[in-house]
């Protein structure tokens, strides 16, 4: 079994077209034809179900494809690994972040590893939690760093924390609880509350306790991207929930201010997650050491 055989059986699973699985590889049909037969051969099994339309894995595909990236990550981690070795001038590091780990937490140590070993490209991801969490499961980023609050397959992927982040109110300078120092369920019940989907992470750590608690969710807002969320709030649209940590910029400016409510808590904590079985290239352990 070779690599470009499972590189090929990995494209075509996922573009359910040779046509495209040609394109994307840079081969004739025929040869990829070839190699997947090659490989259901060397297998004893068919690996799809052919179609004038669309090709899909059979059983036997579907059992067979956690397998083959697992194979040709492991191959390609290794490459990278023997690229690192000589005092990594030279590489790849390959991770993920959410919008806020990424924009707000990452960069100033981004900049001091790049300091270090300026000869490794850094391919840094920002993306939802969940979308993170799809690169990482199909072993197209060796780490994320997300909130504990999301979930992940404990027995495939270890999680360790990094810091502790605390979420407060955020309220724009025309807001009349701008002079408040502290907010009270009672407060929030009067406001337009901006915050990212029902389905967000974000959304199911916060929303819950908060109604539990006496929060009555009548004007909510929803807007996927934080900044915008900012500027909402600064064009005083509504309140918000989110870290000071991302709004340190606009309160020197005295734009928005952060705000605890009395008798409520939002900690979280970030956390560094990879795989447990994985071995982690020499890149990946250098900058983690920098997180700690």
């Amino acid at each position: 079994m070779d690599i470009e055989k499972l590189q090929a059986f990995i494209t075509l699973a996922k573009t359910k077209s040779f046509t495209k699985t040609a394109d994307a590889l840079y081969i004739s049909q025929p040869a990829l034809s070839k190699q997947i037969q090659s490989l259901e051969q060397e297998l004893q099994v068919p690996l799809f179900n052919r179609a004038k339309k669309s090709s899909n894995l059979t059983i036997y595909g579907e059992y067979f494809q956690a397998y083959a990236q697992n194979i040709l990550m492991n191959f390609l981690n290794a490459k990278e690994h023997i690229k690192q070795i000589e005092n990594l001038e030279q590489g790849t590091l390959s991770f993920g972040a959410t919008n806020f780990i990424g924009v707000y937490l990452v960069p100033p140590i981004l900049a001091f590893f790049r300091q270090l070993y300026p000869g490794i490209t850094i391919n840094m991801t920002i993306n939802a939690s969940k979308n993170i969490l799809n690169l990482l499961n199909s072993y197209n980023l060796e780490f994320i760093l997300l909130s504990d609050y999301v979930k992940i397959d404990e027995e495939r992927f270890i999680r360790k924390t990094w810091r502790t982040d605390q979420l407060k109110v955020i309220v724009g300078h025309q807001s009349p609880l701008y002079k408040k120092r502290v907010l009270t369920i009672e407060d929030l019940n009067n406001q337009v509350l901006i915050t990212k989907s029902k389905t967000s992470s974000l959304y199911k750590f916060l929303i819950p306790k908060l109604i539990k608690d006496g929060l009555q969710l009548s004007h909510p807002l929803f807007i996927s991207n934080q900044e915008a969320i900012k500027q909402a709030v600064i064009n005083n649209i509504g309140i918000s929930i989110m870290s000071p940590l991302a709004i340190q910029l606009e309160e020197k400016l005295d734009l928005i201010k952060a705000l605890p409510i009395k008798g409520e808590t939002f900690n979280r904590k970030i956390s560094i997650v990879h795989e447990r079985n994985r071995h982690l290239t020499p890149a990946t352990i250098e900058f983690l050491k920098l997180l700690k």
